[in-house]
């Protein structure tokens, strides 16, 4: 198999970069993706590193062009509490009011305490939505993750700590705080000096105004899949859980490290890093910051990250020894898929040198919402031309004037139930489904609307007409 890169040959290596250039091409169009960075690693060596597109600014992708990395950003961030571990300031066991006295949580009825482990891991109680209430706040400065964490105080668990895995941002920013109540300096600054540095990671960053010099651009969010630009959406708060930027040059140092190119963290602090902590489904569970496949002779690492205006994935094969790095600048609800389809075709050429089929785009969300907002439009103006020509407004007509308001009104919380989701959230990662939305709203609301003003005025009318007739 290919993978044995040492075994190969010259040709055969060529064959290996011309299918993945092909593939890559062919799924970049497809996805009508602006801007992306791969670079493979195999043992000490990298075996292909190629950009494609451009930035926001029109400026080329290079090795060094920066990119949001998102959720990625978690592993990175569980590497510096491991190595805090190792140093022996934080135990992974003990309740996070040992780190932060000044936050507190409803704990309901659940009994234990939240651990350090437990926030790691996604197991602390703290649900998903709660987590996504804090996310994205773009807050920037070294008091942002602070902010962000006062904001969380007093939030309730849903569930007792350790018994239920649910991925939230709000256990990363946490994590973020404890750090720097840890290390007495910002989370931007310690990583900068500890990790960063120490892995030759010298192009990444964690805030906001290290990023603009070294470059940074947003990049795009979607219409239809149709790239449109995004306005800056980095958030300094959010770095612990995925607003961490970096390059695929420096992707590959952190690859190397992972595959074993390291003397950072000892073999035993390295080996928790990396274990399994909690199941999923089927033969993956979550780690200490990494989703991990324990399939029998295929066992990997990986994490797929996401901003508003960026997608990203990373995966290793520790025991195949080969890694890769996969940076894009688009990101949009419809086009979470996406970059799995390109990782998963990705591994397919290396594993197998086989490239899939590409997968098509996929916008039914968009066009299923786009079709209830026609069909809506349409059925109103016949209303209102019929309610236009009528004398008096009957029982019946209130009664559609009372639903149009109701689901006008109704509609986003029903969403964020559905979802899960607050809407800031879904007005984020899915903009074109969310301006839709308020279309359909705005319709609903404007129907009710009229047909009670046009009520008042008939009425206004007939009492007008009796008094006339009265006076007479």
């Amino acid at each position: 198999m290919l993978v044995l890169f040492s075994s190969t040959t010259i040709a055969q290596e060529s064959e290996l970069k011309g299918q993945i250039e092909q593939f890559m091409k062919e799924s970049l169009e497809e996805y009508q993706i602006p801007g992306a960075s791969l670079a493979i690693v195999q043992g000490e060596k990298v075996i292909f590193q190629e950009n494609w597109g451009k930035q926001s600014n029109g400026k080329e992708i290079t090795n060094n062009t920066l990119f949001t990395i998102g959720s990625i950003s978690k592993p990175i961030t569980s590497l510096a509490i491991m190595k805090l571990v190792e140093e022996g300031k934080i135990d992974l066991d003990t309740s996070i009011h040992s780190y932060l006295p000044s936050f507190h949580y409803d704990k309901g009825n659940a009994k234990n305490e939240i651990t350090i482990r437990h926030l790691l891991s996604h197991t602390s109680g703290i649900s998903s939505y709660e987590g996504l209430k804090v996310a994205d706040q773009k807050l920037r400065g070294k008091d942002a993750i602070k902010k962000a964490t006062e904001m969380l105080n007093g939030v309730k668990l849903n569930k007792d700590p350790g018994r239920m895995h649910q991925y939230s941002a709000a256990n990363y920013l946490l994590l973020g705080r404890v750090i720097e109540e840890v290390s007495k300096t910002s989370y931007a600054q310690y990583m900068e000096n500890e990790i960063f540095t120490e892995l030759r990671m010298d192009h990444s960053v964690s805030d906001f105004k290290k990023a603009i010099k070294l470059g940074y651009e947003p990049g795009y969010q979607a219409w239809f899949g149709k790239p449109i630009k995004s306005s800056n959406h980095f958030d300094d708060s959010g770095s612990p859980y995925g607003y961490i930027a970096s390059t695929s040059s420096d992707m590959i140092q952190f690859i190397s490290f992972i595959l074993g190119k390291q003397n950072f963290l000892g073999q035993k602090y390295f080996t928790e890093y990396t274990s399994p902590q909690i199941h999923r489904k089927e033969v993956f569970y979550y780690g200490l910051g990494w989703r991990i496949s324990t399939k029998e002779d295929d066992s990997y690492l990986f994490h797929g990250g996401e901003t508003p205006d960026s997608r990203a994935e990373l995966f290793i094969h520790p025991s195949k020894q080969y890694g890769f790095i996969l940076l894009t600048n688009k990101n949009n609800v419809s086009d979470v898929m996406h970059t799995t389809y390109i990782k998963e075709g990705i591994r397919s050429i290396i594993e197998k040198n086989s490239a899939p089929k590409i997968i098509s785009a996929d916008h039914k969300l968009q066009w299923i919402t786009l079709f209830f907002v026609i069909i809506t439009l349409f059925f109103s103006l016949v209303l209102l031309f019929h309610l236009m020509k009528q004398k008096t407004i009957t029982l019946r007509h209130r009664l559609i004037g009372c639903i149009y308001l109701v689901v006008g009104l109704s509609i986003i919380p029903t969403l964020e139930s559905v979802f899960n989701t607050p809407w800031r959230t879904i007005t984020m990662y899915g903009s074109d489904i969310a301006i839709l939305t308020r279309c359909f709203i705005t319709i609903c609301i404007l129907v009710s609307l009229f047909i009670f003003y046009q009520e008042y005025k008939i009425r206004s009318i007939m009492n007008k007409n009796m008094k006339s007739f009265f006076k007479k």
